[in-house]
């Protein structure tokens, strides 16, 4: 190596160095030198010190120190791919913008000919592209990083395409008539929510109703569910695990029959799952957390934090968005209230330092509770009280009513006749909690109460008296979820609506009422449905699949310590009991029914692979 002058350059010996032309730059004349191969792949590796410099999408410098490794024509640095890390370094990433890419040493400059001021001048390797070719070049990587999910997804989009044209314009259930009512009493300007159902979802699809295009509302659920399987698969990815892992993940929610065929429907199901899984995917995002990655870590450090507020530290928006996201999804759905306590428990376990706790948890609830103020007070001004239907105790009531019993219950008489009469064996919830000759539809409450709380009343009655037996009737519920054939369920209630077939069951009530709203009713082509319910018949993910998926992320949950950064440990619990608060409220309050199953299909699979991400992250940072 030769001697470094006093002004830090290298000076190049005759032998070594060709002079070329020479350029002038203001006062200074700069000497292109040439170097012999030899020479400069010498002067290269004898300093293993470089500074790379890249530039993000907006053009900003970014310039850090690497020690490097010259094996030939290549040249290596480190990247540290701990888990921990979260995404990749931010030179990685500029690099991957292919906007510019330098690097310098030491050992790499000349002097200046000619001139007093000595002048250095970086020999630099820099690639400029245009933005298309950018583009190209990242959809490219793209697709054959991500090419199993991809395939995955058009077969997808292919077999919603094959529903659309099945069933035209959408498929109907009684709630669905409702919907589509309510929906056009409000683009009418009479602004009343219902009483039975929320309204948030009439609110939702009143575009196709102003356009009178029933078959705009099925596609759109479509793509939602595309869009919730897209969700979940970045999030998995996100946390590093393996593209193979994440796409096998998202199988459930592309291609369970239970979740296409709720996309045809005009119902609330689909959607109030995407807002559940946006807000949790937003809240779990690695980048909403300040410092999680390594430049980002280093200004956190910078501001004093300390050891413990490292990585921590969750910025307001993601929990201002989730919080928005949940409160709207309780306006389609009263029972997904409860979730916003898996979110504030995942704040709870993962912010970091405590003093910030308080904020954001603020910020979470006051944003969730935004659109649900507002649903109860537009409630409260049509109905005369705050609430979300007037229907909340002939649910329950359908729930204690297979297995009540008044036997040494202390009853108002009013009440007395709600008692059912038939042996438990014999009875039916769906008949109790529908049906005219219900009991609750019969009896006459005492003036001044209204039927929906005597029942209601009366139903609590009943939990308290046989907790045992509410108890198992929860638990039967629950656990007749996750079993391996889609039956009637343990109220015996036909699930035959949620499968395809080649007819449709006629419903003279709800065709005339989508007729009086100018609709018409649904209609079969043979062929397409034929397929369906072949592919239906024969592809669903069996109940044990999920089960096992569910004890694989509370296993981990139990077994393992979350690190010092939000990792796929903490993402795992939220999606966890995610899933499970999902879940519970209808076993609690309501008889079964598969739609109240949809959660399953993509809250669990995300749960699971973020449960092994976690146990692999761990196992690879005990091998380092």
């Amino acid at each position: 190596m030769p001697p470094n002058r006093r002004d830090g350059s290298t000076s190049l010996p005759e032998a070594a160095a060709e002079p070329g032309p020479t350029e002038r730059h203001g006062d200074r004349n700069i000497l292109i030198v040439r170097l012999a191969e030899g020479e400069a792949r010498g002067r290269f590796a004898a300093v293993p010190v470089a500074r790379p410099g890249t530039a993000d999408g907006r053009g900003r410098p970014h310039v850090v120190v690497v020690t490097f490794a010259v094996d030939g024509d290549t040249s290596y640095t480190a990247v540290d791919q701990e888990p921990k890390s979260g995404t990749l370094l931010k030179r990685l990433r500029n690099s991957r913008a292919l906007v510019r890419v330098g690097c310098s040493t030491r050992a790499m400059t000349v002097q200046a000919a000619g001139t007093n001021a000595p002048t250095r001048k970086p020999v630099a390797a820099r690639t400029a592209v245009t933005k298309a070719a950018a583009a190209k070049d990242r959809m490219a990587r793209g697709l054959r990083r991500h090419w199993p999910f991809a395939v995955l997804l058009g077969l997808a989009a292919a077999l919603r395409a094959v529903v659309l044209a099945a069933y035209r314009p959408a498929l109907i259930f009684p709630d669905s008539v409702r919907y589509l009512q309510y929906a056009a009493d409000f683009t009418a300007g009479r602004w009343s929510p219902d009483g039975l159902r929320q309204s948030g979802y009439s609110v939702l699809i009143i575009p196709a109703v102003l356009l009178h295009d029933m078959w705009l509302i099925p596609l759109v659920q479509h793509l939602t569910g595309l869009a919730t399987a897209v969700l979940g698969y970045a999030v998995l990815v996100r946390f590093g695990v393996r593209t193979w892992l994440a796409a096998a993940a998202a199988i459930p929610v592309l291609f369970d029959p239970l979740q296409v065929v709720l996309e045809q429907y005009v119902l609330a199901d689909t959607w109030t799952v995407f807002l559940v899984s946006a807000a949790l995917a937003i809240l779990a995002w690695p980048s909403a957390w300040q410092g999680h990655k390594g430049q980002e870590h280093k200004e956190q450090r910078g501001k004093g934090l300390g050891e413990e507020g490292r990585g921590q530290a969750l910025r307001w928006r993601p929990a201002a968005t989730c919080g928005l996201l949940l409160g709207v999804a309780v306006t389609l759905r009263e029972a997904d209230l409860i979730m916003i306590v898996a979110a504030a428990v995942y704040l709870a376990v993962a912010v970091r330092p405590r003093r910030r706790l308080v904020r954001r948890l603020a910020t979470l609830t006051g944003c969730f509770l935004v659109p649900v103020a507002g649903y109860l007070g537009w409630f409260d001004a049509a109905h005369g009280e705050p609430g979300f239907t007037t229907f909340a105790g002939a649910f329950l009531y359908g729930r204690v009513a297979d297995f009540a019993s008044c036997q040494g219950l202390n009853l108002p008489a009013y009440e007395e006749p709600l008692c059912p009469s038939q042996p438990p064996a014999a009875r039916n919830a769906n008949f109790y909690q529908w049906d005219p000759r219900s009991p609750q539809w019969t009896f006459q409450p005492p003036p001044g109460t209204s039927r929906d709380a005597a029942v209601r009343d009366f139903s609590l009655r009943i939990a308290r008296h046989q907790p045992l037996g509410y108890a198992r009737a929860v638990g039967r519920d629950f656990a007749y979820g996750f079993s391996p054939v889609r039956g009637a369920g343990p109220e015996r209630d036909s699930p035959a609506y949620l499968q395809f077939r080649i007819y449709i069951r006629p419903d003279r009530q709800a065709d005339a009422s989508i007729a009086a709203l100018g609709y018409q009713p649904p209609a079969v082509r043979p062929g397409p449905a034929a397929f369906l319910a072949g592919y239906g018949r024969w592809f669903y993910v069996p109940g044990p699949v999920f089960a096992a998926a569910l004890v694989l992320a509370l296993a981990v949950l139990v077994a393992t310590r979350r690190g010092r950064q939000p990792d796929a440990r903490d993402a795992c619990l939220l999606f966890t009991a995610g899933a499970v608060l999902m879940l519970v409220p209808p076993a609690l309050f309501a008889a079964f029914d598969w739609r109240y199953q949809l959660p399953q299909l993509t809250l669990i699979p995300v749960a699971a692979a973020l449960a092994a991400a976690a146990v692999g992250g761990r196992r690879g940072n005990a091998a380092r």
